[in-house]
């Protein structure tokens, strides 16, 4: 299901219309930060591994 989203240019005031999914609001964005947690995460799992195995 899609649904018509409007960009509309202040200076111009020309109307761009775009089809896009009904749940873009909803899709998942990952970010730095989130980017910089997974990294961390996987960091912390790594030492541990590291720690029992030596």
């Amino acid at each position: 299901m899609t649904k018509i989203a409007y960009n509309v240019s202040r200076k111009s005031r020309i109307f761009n219309t775009t089809l896009v999914p009904a749940n873009h609001s909803e899709e998942a964005r990952f970010g730095a930060i989130d980017g910089a947690v997974i990294v961390f995460f996987l960091l912390c799992v790594a030492g541990l591994i590291c720690f029992l195995v030596a």
